[in-house]
Parts: structure tokens; sequence; C-alpha cells
């Protein structure tokens, strides 16, 4: 006969299949208890944790009458049930309700955290150094100070993360610092060394602490036809700007970099100082007419704005602003007045000279607030009727403002092509500006004064500035050249009939030469699979000899010119088996940079780093930190 003991953590709840249900638990609480075996003994252990109630601690008299034998399934309970009577039965089973009734402890595996586990837990000198490492990159990427490692927001901010990490000084970031430009450097050394040709763009600029800075970045164009663009050198300059000392920094840092015998070209801006450093300068293939594209359009641009109309216009614009700008209540009109007519709200730009396209973006956000700023003016419990009468503007001088802001429109875009993040070479120089002047410069007869004056003056500066108009006396330049070898513009339909001969004929020099020196060039063809009849019966040989310099241009030539949108290095990295030479020499003069912009922005990142609370940095260090974000990609 068989007994069933039946367990007391019962009395406390009921249970249904695999599951228990507490009834001490709120419907809130979690009173569900799952075991896959049984739930007494998860259910026990749950009345001892969360209610202190165990089998030694409950009152007796609340014990269940039926919590006595039932069944018994060992031999031991059965042989000693069989010798004695029912009495005894009972006191033997009383007396052993320990060992057979009583919940058995389990040894489990711990499955709650211990709080002090983190606190405990040692921070092993490679998970030290990783965060040092980490630490030091996010400095250089993120522009910030070398102090910060030390200050109490980053302690307090490991002490949650890691709290056994010893938090490193200044001269630990600094060395790792130096660590990453060390690696960075042996990096772009080798991609240098890779490169055909090297172009470099430069420019000057001053720190708060007054001190001068020469910034210069390379450009190149890989093997796989992709342009790459690195800033070197950020060095100080203790000498005056004269010439021959931009000229010995820049051959110092060519000379560093070990590029000094591949560098095609130097674009700078239109200062003369710079200008005759490069013309310096030595081993360098084209040095004439490679300024910065965007800061010569600009130039042209603020000549053709000194018209006394124009600039009285200008001037009576940059007051207005100037007073929404002082005023913070005139300010605030404004906002509401641009959310009573439904019009973005949009503060007004203030025109700065050293800011290209600023009188354009300035004209264009006050054109389009012009009924909201009327009407703050015309407030005379904000506007005194003498200001009122000063920052007046009169139908015919809105006018002027709209036509001022359709003639700047294609300059302003034509700039920002220019400098966009999108490479640009010098091959969209020439086509650009001739667009800009056919298709949006060109005199009508229906021409105000204004606009008379502004298309004369404009066409004629980028003419004189861009050496667009051509004559005997002329020579082919780099924009020219490459302006041929970029299949958008192949057919030089921006240029005149005699310029084109004249470049036709330069670039075939150029290939010629290329195939002297690289007389022993053959092209193998790479063996291809043919996927159809005729093709394998026709078979895909190429009947010319590939190495004849005259073949391949008169080649290039027949190729149809592609549209101004599509992808001229794709179309190079294509037919580099095709055209051996022509590529090596387009390689060269796509490669140059339209404008200096790239070395321009390291003044944005420099004026990060050297700021007024961190003015003294050395040198070495602004070189250093300016490097490394700005090369950011390869960290």
């Amino acid at each position: 006969m068989s007994f069933r003991y039946k367990s007391w953590v019962w009395q406390y709840g009921k249970r249904q299949g695999d599951k228990a249900f507490c009834d001490l638990c709120d419907d809130n609480s979690n009173k569900v208890f799952c075991c896959a075996g049984g739930s007494t003994g998860s259910f026990g252990r749950h009345l001892k944790l969360i209610h202190n109630i165990s089998r030694n601690t409950q009152n007796p008299s609340d014990d269940n009458p039926h919590d006595e034998v039932e069944e018994c399934n060992t031999v031991d309970s059965l042989t000693q049930c069989s010798s004695t009577s029912s009495n005894n039965l009972n006191t033997n089973c009383s007396s052993s309700s320990s060992e057979f009734c009583g919940p058995q402890p389990r040894k489990r595996r711990r499955t709650y955290v211990d709080k002090n586990f983190e606190i405990n837990r040692s921070c092993s000198s490679e998970r030290t150094e990783q965060i040092h490492k980490a630490l030091a990159k996010m400095i250089a990427i993120n522009q910030m100070p070398l102090s910060f490692c030390s200050s109490s927001g980053f302690k307090q901010f490991m002490s949650v993360v890691e709290p056994n990490y010893i938090i490193c000084k200044e001269g630990a970031i600094k060395q790792r610092l130096k660590g990453f430009k060390s690696s960075v450097e042996v990096l772009i050394k080798k991609e240098l060394k890779d490169a055909r040709s090297v172009s470099c763009t430069s420019d000057c600029w001053s720190s708060i602490a007054q001190e001068s800075y020469i910034t210069v970045t390379a450009h190149f164009i890989d093997d796989q036809w992709c342009p790459k663009s690195y800033t070197l050198t950020t060095q100080k300059l203790d000498d005056r700007h004269t010439a021959l000392n931009l000229s010995n920094q820049l051959e110092i840092t060519f000379n560093k970099w070990e590029i000094d015998q591949k560098i095609m070209a130097v674009v700078t801006d239109n200062a003369k100082n710079v200008l005759n450093a490069v013309n310096l300068l030595n081993n360098i293939t084209e040095k004439d007419d490679l300024t910065c594209a965007a800061h010569t359009l600009q130039l042209a641009v603020n000549n053709s704005l000194k018209y006394d109309k124009i600039d009285n216009l200008i001037q009576l614009c940059s007051k207005i602003v100037c007073h929404f700008k002082h005023s913070n209540l005139a300010s605030q009109y404004l906002k509401d007045k641009q959310d009573q007519l439904g019009l973005p709200t949009e503060k007004l730009i203030q025109s700065c000279k050293t800011r290209w396209n600023s009188i354009y973006m300035m004209l264009d956000r006050l054109y389009k607030n012009r009924c909201p700023i009327s009407n703050v003016l015309a407030d005379r419990s904000l506007t005194t009727a003498a200001m009122a009468h000063k920052f007046e503007v009169t139908e015919h001088q809105w006018t002027d403002v709209e036509t001022l802001i359709k003639l700047l429109k294609p300059l302003q875009i034509m700039t920002t092509v220019f400098c966009g993040e999108k490479y640009c070479s010098i091959s969209m120089v020439r086509p650009l500006i001739n667009a800009v002047i056919e298709k949006h410069l060109k005199h009508n007869v229906s021409d105000d004064e204004i606009t008379e004056h502004f298309k004369t003056t404009v066409i004629r500066e980028l003419s004189d500035r861009f050496k667009l108009l051509w004559c005997p006396s002329s020579v082919v330049s780099a924009r020219q050249i490459a302006s041929f070898l970029d299949p958008r513009f192949k057919d030089l339909e921006h240029e005149t009939v005699d310029a084109r001969e004249n470049i036709r004929t330069r670039v075939k020099h150029l290939i010629k030469e290329i195939a002297e020196i690289n007389c022993d060039v053959q092209i193998e063809t790479p063996v291809t699979k043919h996927h159809g009849a005729l093709e394998f019966l026709f078979g895909d040989e190429v009947n010319c000899n590939t190495a004849d310099y005259d073949i391949q241009y008169q080649h290039y030539l027949a190729e149809p010119q592609l549209k101004f949108d599509f992808d001229a290095l794709e179309w190079w990295k294509t037919r580099a088996s095709k055209y051996p030479l022509i590529v090596a020499l387009a390689t060269k003069y796509l490669g140059i940079p339209a404008t200096s912009v790239s070395s321009e922005r390291c003044f944005s990142t420099a004026g990060n780093i050297v700021t007024a609370k961190r003015s003294c940095l050395a040198p070495e260090t602004v070189n250093m930190l300016i490097f490394l974000h700005q090369n950011k990609q390869l960290l």
C-alpha cells in the first residue's frame, strides 16, 4: 500500500497544472509560479522570502488536518507501517515527519546579481588601455580639450560605467594621441606613395592668440578612380608671410611627406605673396591660372556690386537687419508677425565682407519677410517715427532688391557647386562660368540701370580673372586641358574655335611625351568568356594598337560627350585599359581641385580647438588635434 503526503504550502495557495497561485499576494503582484517538475519548492521559497512564512514559523493550529499520511511509495515506509498498529503508525509517521513531509533543501545556482559585484570587480590593464584609447579618439573627433579626461563630470561618468577605472592624466592622453597621429601618417604616406600625382591646396590663417599658421591639404585620385583628400599639416609661421618664407614652408612639407617629385599643382587664394610663393617652387608641373575658383568668383561679384545705387541699397538693408539683431522686442514682434502671416520663423541674416554669398542671403531673407518687417516698422508702439523713416524701403527699392536676388542667385549656386562636399575638379570651372554667362547674364532690352551695370561689370570681371577670351598670345591653361580630358566637356563647346585647336594640340603633345617615357607600355587584354554565338565567331580582339598614342587620341575624340550630370571618374575607370596613355594624363589633371576650400575648412576646426580658454596650446598640439580631426576617417 502506498501513501502520499500533501505539503503545508498549499494552505496558502492553490495549484492548477504546473502553476501555483498565491492567496496572500494582491492582484497587482506577480503571484504565479511555474516549475516543470512541480511548484511546491518554488512556492515554498516565495512564502519564505516574500511573506516570511516557513514550516517552522507557521501557527500549528493553522495546520491542515488532512496533512496526514495518505500514501507512501517507498519500501522502507511500507515495512514500518505493516509491523505496527494504526496508533503506532500515526506516531511513527509523526516522528519521521521531518524526513518525509518537510521541505527538502536543494542546491540551486544563484540567479540574483550581487550589488557589490561590479564594485569588487577589478579593471584589467587591457580594459584600462582600451578605455584610454577610446577616450583619446573621442577627444580628437569631438574637438574636446585634453583636460576633459580629468574633469569631475567624466570621473562621475566613469564611476558608473567602470567603477575601478583609474582616471588617466592629460600627458597619458597626449601620448596616445601622438600614437594615433603616427599611425595615420603611415597610412597617408602609403596612399601618397601609390598615387601617380598629387595636387595640394594651401591657405594661411591666424588663431585667437594672434599666431599665424599655414595649412596644406593633399588631393589625388587613387587606382580605383576615387578622389582622396587628406590634411597634411598645420604649421606655425614664425616669420613674415613673404613669398620666400611661404615657399620654404611648402617645400619642407612636401619633402616630409615624400611627394616633392609628384606635385602637379598648388591651388591657393589670390593673395600676391601666396601666388609668388607657388611660382618659386620647383618640380611643379602647373603653376599658372590655378587660383581658388570660388575666391576668384567672389572677387568678381564684390567688384560688380560697387555701384552707388546698389551700395546704398545694401547699406539700407544691412541697417534694417542690424536693428532687429539688436532689439529683442523687435525680434520677438517679427516672430509673431511671421506666425500670423503663416511664414516660417526665420531670423534675418547679416552680410559679412569675408563671408561668401552673404549679401545674397541677406537680401533673399529680407525679401521673403518683407510683409512682417513692414508691419513691425509701421507699429508706432514699437518703432518711433524717426526710426521708421530711417528704415523705410520704398516699393521701387524692393523691386531693386528682387532684381539683385535674381542676378546673384546663379552665382551663389555656382559657388556652392565649387565648394560642395562632392568632389569638384578644375575641369568644371570654365564650362560652368560660360554657362552662367550665356544662360543667366545675357543682356536684354528690358534691363534697367542696375541690371545693365551689374551684368556688364560681372561679365568683364569673370572674363579677365578666368581668362575666358582667347588671343594669339594666350597659353593653354590647366583648366582647359582638364576640361578636354573630362568626357562631359571634351567637345570644348565653351571655348572659341581657335582655343579648341590649341587645346587639342597641347593635349596630344602631352600624350606623346607620356608615350615616349613609357615606351614599353603593353596592355594585356583580359580573358573574357564569350556570351553568345556571334561574339564567339567574330571574336573580341581589338584591331588597333592601344600603345600607339595617336590612335588612342583619335579614338578618344570619337567618343560621344557625356551629359553634365554623369560621373567622369566612373567613365574613366571603365576605360582605363582602352586609353592607358590618356588615363595617365587624366589622373593628373582631373585630380586638381577647383578651390582651396579644403584647407579653409581647417579654419573652422581650428576655431573649435584654439578657443579663448585654450589660447595657449602649443603649436605641436594644435597641429596634432587638427590633423587627427580632419583625417578622422582613418582613426
